[in-house]
């Protein structure tokens, strides 16, 4: 893979944390290390040198999957993404990705002439069905494969593509985060044979010529952490009830996923001693237990949705003991953990991720938590862009910002923000390590054109040809938690299509990507993901 980035500049394929040239370079006032779009892929060790990109891990996935192993399938549980996308094709696997927005039950974004892949999935229904004890995630099993089988197996060819199907909701201008996500962990690079560019003019003399020959080529060489798996996404609402939820995890257990992704958040009704909110004493009789849900939410949750989000805080436990389930850990910058990030346990397959700065810092977002021993909650921490925080403990600023003005700041802390500015005093703390902002963000896939975050300035941004108008709208920046549990599983991906890791034991796949660290050091924003240290 390493010839298809050919096309990028030697002279920004600087080494992480390189500073630029005239020691100016940077927005603003500020200093900022000039970096690489690809950086992260060097931080955690995938990629050991952003020049040859040469890699050992991607060449031990390469080999064995040319072998004849099977593809990791990582089942990603967000919004809807940007399938047609060039970094993207051949990374979606199409036919199964499914939207349980619009259809309580599910429909099919893209629906496929081939069913296999999903016949290959009800066949094995019956079998999941009788290793639930859960009578209402049984039945919801049951009716999702009743459901599937039906209406889009049984009905035929037709029925797939009837009119009468309910559409999706998989619109572009609701699929910028699923999109951001499913780059990071899987996409594929393209080389300039594969993607065709509007040509560039320049104004010469007043008369617009043609550019001057060039070497240079050029494509979309960008790549997830493992380019070699393959993402099915699972759309739900913004706002899912439980059961949505449930048969979304449901729907990854039956398609045989080998890791699930969730950037997201469950609200929390029960309770939990990470978030603090009420919920019942533990070892109620369960008419007790009802009760005191009943006495907690009394307005606005009936007896049947109370027993869909516990069934489904259960069902996560369960299924993350033989799937791992990697998710974001917040970006509350507290001590207030998400869902169902909050459960992670070392008994449990629950990867909880935080945020790593490019400096080595906790990101001034991540958020913390404690279990119900006082034990750190996060599993490990990935990289992802950084985030201004001023509070008793870190005073951190993005000075390099436009909008900074460092007369909107008090005196009593612009001296220990360690950063470089003419308008602001030398650091006098003897530790400012923690105030130094990182620039440093991370780039990831974008829906092109106007809807993505990265929003474009032309009304189409493809010519009535197919080639393509505006390239920066088809990349982001990204960032988050959401973006490191999104690495952490493209990481895991790769641990698994190469071999490293075997599928089926959640908690085991924890241990492993953790690198046999020990207890987690928040302060320390430790384990950090790292290749050599988990698969070495």
């Amino acid at each position: 893979m390493a010839e298809l980035y050919g096309c990028l500049d030697r002279e920004t394929a600087q080494e992480p944390g390189a500073r630029a040239p005239d020691e100016t370079l940077g927005r603003g006032y500020g200093h900022y290390a000039s970096y690489h779009a690809l950086w992260h892929l060097r931080e955690i060790g995938v990629v050991p040198d952003l020049r040859s990109f040469d890699s050992p891990a991607w060449d031990a996935a390469e080999e064995r999957l040319s072998s004849g192993a099977r593809r990791t399938r990582v089942a990603l549980i967000d919004t809807s993404v940007a399938y047609r996308h060039p970094n993207l094709e051949g990374a979606i696997l199409t036919p199964l990705m499914i939207d349980f927005f619009s259809a309580r039950f599910g429909t099919f974004p893209a629906p496929d002439d081939d069913t296999a892949l999903l016949d290959a999935a009800l066949a094995t229904a019956g079998a999941k069905a009788d290793a639930l004890a859960d009578g209402m995630v049984r039945e919801l099993l049951e009716r999702l494969h009743r459901h599937l089988d039906t209406e889009y197996r049984e009905a035929g060819q037709a029925a797939w593509r009837a009119p009468r199907r309910v559409s999706p909701a998989t619109s572009p201008i609701f699929s910028a985060h699923g999109t951001a996500m499913a780059g990071l962990i899987g996409a594929r690079p393209r080389g300039p044979d594969e993607v065709r560019l509007v040509e560039t003019t320049h104004i010469g003399g007043g008369v617009s010529q043609p550019p001057p020959p060039s070497p240079d080529v050029f494509g979309f060489p960008y790549a997830g952490v493992d380019p070699f798996c393959e993402i099915v996404p699972i759309s739900t609402s913004f706002e899912p009830d439980p059961e949505q939820l449930l048969l979304a995890l449901l729907y990854a257990w039956l398609i045989d996923a080998d890791i699930i992704v969730l950037a997201r958040d469950f609200p929390d009704p029960l309770g939990s001693p990470i978030t603090g909110e009420p919920g019942p004493e533990p070892g109620l009789p369960p008419e007790a237990e009802q009760n005191a849900l009943r006495d907690a939410y009394p307005a606005s949750l009936g007896e049947r949705e109370l027993q869909q989000w516990a069934a489904l805080r259960a069902l996560t436990l369960k299924l993350s003991r033989q799937i791992p389930l990697v998710c974001a850990s917040g970006n509350g910058g507290d001590t207030t953990m998400i869902l169902p990030a909050a459960l992670a346990a070392p008994d449990n397959g629950i990867i909880a991720v935080g945020a790593r700065a490019a400096t080595g810092n906790r990101a001034g977002y991540s958020t913390t938590g404690r279990g119900a021993g006082g034990e750190p909650v996060i599993s490990l921490y990935a990289p992802s862009g950084d985030g201004e925080r001023l509070d008793e403990k870190v005073q951190r600023l993005d000075t390099a910002d436009p909008g900074f003005r460092p007369e909107d700041h008090s005196a009593a802390y612009v001296g220990q923000l360690g950063v470089q500015h003419p308008a602001l005093p030398k650091a006098t703390a003897p530790d400012v390590t923690q105030s130094i902002f990182a620039t440093q963000e991370i780039i990831t896939t974008d829906v092109p054109g106007a809807a993505g975050y990265n929003m474009s300035a032309f009304s189409q941004f493809t010519t009535p040809g197919g080639s393509i108008l505006d390239y920066r709208s088809y990349y982001c920046r990204f960032s988050g938690t959401s973006a490191a549990a999104a690495i952490a599983a493209g990481m895991l991906s790769l641990a698994v299509s190469a071999g490293r890791v075997e599928r089926g034991d959640g908690a085991e796949a924890k241990r492993r990507l953790r690198g046999g660290a020990g207890r987690t050091d928040d302060a320390a924003a430790s384990p950090y993901l790292s290749w050599s240290a988990a698969f070495g």
